[in-house]
């Protein structure tokens, strides 16, 4: 049976992804003056792709590739009054309340008793520490793990320290991510789509392994949990 479960966090026990869909529309008013709105979107997500590698992920990176945008849609002539409109589009992102999505309380005091639960959640620390506290996710996960980025090594080393990978799993809403780094490292993963996707965590293909699940939703997730035999 499986004996540790991995959680990602981000719009799998809670809604994130909406909120930089309305700073991006919030952006492309900002700018309307130098392009188009799928200018501009086009424009944020290249400089996303661009600055992930060494700024990371997460509102503040999502705020500086906005930045970015903005500068090159207008070819450097950005003035200091929308720059400032710009960033209060990032700190808005900072203040946005955390509202766990439906079934998700209920499944992690299910599986608490169960199972050794950790958070693993990628982005920025300072961010990701606030809206774990605002959730109060923490009084069913043993752990919690902020990560850079997640990688087949990220969870080698993250449920080697609980036991087996044989009997480790991760449930989460990316397959890039969450469930094909984590069958890659010898664990399980359950993919449970969110319905909006980054382009960045898209895959254009998903490989049949007996490892890897989709899920319709977390309460679905945890019945495949609860079947798996190592």
């Amino acid at each position: 049976m499986i004996k540790t479960v991995g959680f990602d966090a981000d719009d799998t026990l809670w809604h994130n992804e909406p909120f930089f869909g309305e700073a991006q529309a919030a952006l492309i008013e900002v700018l309307k003056d130098f392009a188009n709105g799928s200018d501009v979107a086009g424009v944020l997500l290249e400089m996303q792709r661009r600055n992930v590698p060494t700024m990371g992920y997460g509102i503040k990176a999502f705020t500086f590739s906005m930045m970015d945008t903005g500068l090159a849609v207008s070819g450097g002539h950005l003035d200091s009054s929308a720059m400032v409109d710009i960033m209060n589009i990032g700190r808005e992102m900072l203040a946005h309340p955390v509202d766990l999505l439906p079934g998700v309380a209920d499944t992690l005091e299910g599986m608490a008793g169960n199972y050794e639960l950790v958070l693993i959640t990628k982005g920025d620390l300072v961010d990701q520490e606030r809206k774990v506290r605002l959730s109060e996710v923490g009084n069913w996960f043993s752990h919690v793990e902020i990560v850079s980025e997640k990688r087949p090594q990220t969870y080698e080393a993250i449920f080697g320290r609980f036991g087996s990978l044989n009997h480790s799993a991760m449930i989460g809403n990316s397959a890039k991510s969450d469930a094909l780094p984590a069958v890659r490292a010898g664990a399980w993963g359950v993919h449970v789509p969110y319905e909006v996707t980054w382009e960045l965590e898209m895959v254009e293909t998903v490989p049949d392994h007996p490892r890897y699940f989709e899920a319709k939703d977390i309460v679905h997730a945890a019945e495949i949990i609860k079947d798996i035999e190592p």
